[in-house]
């Protein structure tokens, strides 16, 4: 069970009031995953906004038939992902692998939806906080894209 104590403690909660953490708190649940477990897979239906509270997890692309991906970022405790479950066509973009053994919670994000929906203050200051979030996600990504363009690393491949 997830209390509103647990949800207090979490950055993206930070300005919810205590009646709307109630609330929230009724429609989350703490899940736990193995080492190397998948939380969801690219183009599963993004039915839960997670939170990592304990573990880390690693979002990556992993094409048909590839044994390996390209991992684009790590979520560490407190860290919020599975966004795209607040987005249409609610599809996740990325395959989330547990880097070790993981908890998190689970938000329904079609019930939080709704609540958002009826209360307009709180959908407010929900997707303020997850824009604040993705866009410290995106300044970190474009200054990454920055720092490999303007010293390349070349690689090479010997005979044999």
């Amino acid at each position: 069970m997830v209390t509103v104590s647990d949800l207090k403690k979490l950055e993206i909660f930070k300005t919810i009031k205590e009646k709307q953490l109630e609330e929230i708190a009724e429609i989350t649940e703490r899940k736990s995953y193995k080492k190397h477990s998948h939380v969801y897979e690219r183009g599963d239906a993004a039915k839960h906004l997670f939170v990592v509270t304990k573990g880390r997890v690693s979002l990556r692309r992993i094409d048909p038939g590839d044994e390996f991906g390209i991992a684009f970022e790590a979520r560490d405790p407190g860290g919020l992902f599975g966004a795209a479950s607040f987005v249409k066509p609610q599809e996740y973009t990325l395959t989330a692998i547990c880097l070790e053994d993981t908890e998190v919670i689970a938000i329904d994000a079609d019930k939080l939806f709704e609540m958002s929906e009826k209360d307009p203050a709180l959908g407010y200051q929900l997707m303020l906080k997850i824009a604040q979030i993705y866009f410290e996600r995106y300044k970190i990504a474009k200054r990454s894209l920055h720092d490999m363009v303007r010293s390349p690393t070349i690689i090479t491949a010997l005979p044999g």
